[in-house]
């Protein structure tokens, strides 16, 4: 949840600051679009960075495989005495 919302602040803190951009090239820019456009953005990037998933899971495309490679090898037979 914390991811989704990170990238939704990022987002639009991102937007936030190429409106300030587009502001300051026309002459009316306002410092408060600078400064919510950093916080958004930098409180994103915390989020998201809190949400990410700590463990990567297990892929389940070879879990069968995986299993039967996972089980303890059948005992080995002893070698036959050759009779000379």
């Amino acid at each position: 949840m914390l991811l989704r919302l990170g990238t939704a602040l990022v987002l639009m803190g991102t937007i936030t600051l190429i409106v300030f951009v587009l502001t300051y090239s026309a002459g009316t820019a306002d410092l408060r679009t600078l400064l919510i456009g950093a916080a958004l953005t930098v409180v994103g990037l915390v989020f998201r960075r809190r949400g990410a998933p700590i463990q990567q899971a297990e892929p389940t495309r070879f879990r069968t495989v995986r299993k039967l490679m996972r089980r303890a090898p059948p005992p080995e037979e002893e070698p036959d005495e050759d009779p000379e």
